[in-house]
């Protein structure tokens, strides 16, 4: 690939570098926050109820990272269109295909069903390294438990998230069925346009993006190994 771009630097300056990367990284800072997020929510519940209930939803919910990612958005699509058509025009509503589907919002939704297990298992490790014990003395202490997730969970855990962040990251940028799918019009990534160059033969153009997918991904590998020596 490097090849292909040195001999043929015109597809270099043809490339809309800049917003390729604003566009991938905004799927990557969307999907990381979202990820945490209710990764937060579900390992926390789970530590202050100890509901069986909720314990096996987010079991389930972890099934997601199994299932190819073409499988998810075409099933995805599916269930939207099958909504829209049974309940959302029986009552007569506007229809909700635009909200989800070519739509940023429904990509990731998708990613997280896709990644939920990544952000949940890692801050699942970092949770069974706080003893229990701590929080009891941070009640004893007159902590709420908004205050000892706060001021005790959040901190300990940030290197959790960053390396959860990490791993979000290499796996969405590279993620390519499910963009491709259910991106929005005229949107692309790093990924999709490679693809897109490398369906219509044009493999020393495919060469670039496809250059700039190993970079991103190579630098965040090594952030993380480096990050894992040094823990």
């Amino acid at each position: 690939m490097l090849y292909w771009t040195i001999i043929f630097p015109k597809n270099l300056f043809d490339l809309n570098t800049f917003q390729l990367f604003s566009n991938t990284i905004y799927l990557v800072f969307l999907s990381s926050i979202v990820l945490v997020v209710f990764s937060f929510i579900s390992n926390y519940g789970n530590r202050v109820t100890k509901s069986k209930f909720l314990n096996f939803l987010t079991t389930f919910s972890i099934t997601g990272y199994a299932i190819p990612g073409v499988i998810l958005a075409v099933a995805f699509i599916t269930f939207i269109a099958w909504f829209d058509n049974t309940f959302v025009k029986a009552f007569e509503f506007n229809s909700i295909k635009k909200i989800f589907i070519g739509s940023i919002f429904g990509l990731v939704i998708v990613y997280f069903i896709r990644f939920y297990s990544l952000a949940y298992n890692g801050l699942k490790t970092g949770y069974e390294r706080i003893n229990r014990s701590i929080d009891e003395s941070s009640y004893l202490l007159g902590y709420s438990k908004i205050k000892t997730f706060l001021g005790i969970h959040v901190p300990y855990l940030k290197n959790s998230v960053f390396l959860i962040g990490i791993l979000i990251t290499i796996e969405v940028i590279k993620e390519l069925p499910i963009t491709l799918i259910l991106r929005p019009f005229n949107f692309e990534t790093f990924a999709t346009t490679a693809y897109i160059f490398a369906s219509q033969d044009l493999l020393e153009a495919a060469a670039v993006p496809s250059l700039f997918l190993i970079l991103i991904a190579s630098t965040f590998i090594l952030i993380t190994s480096k990050f894992i020596l040094k823990d």
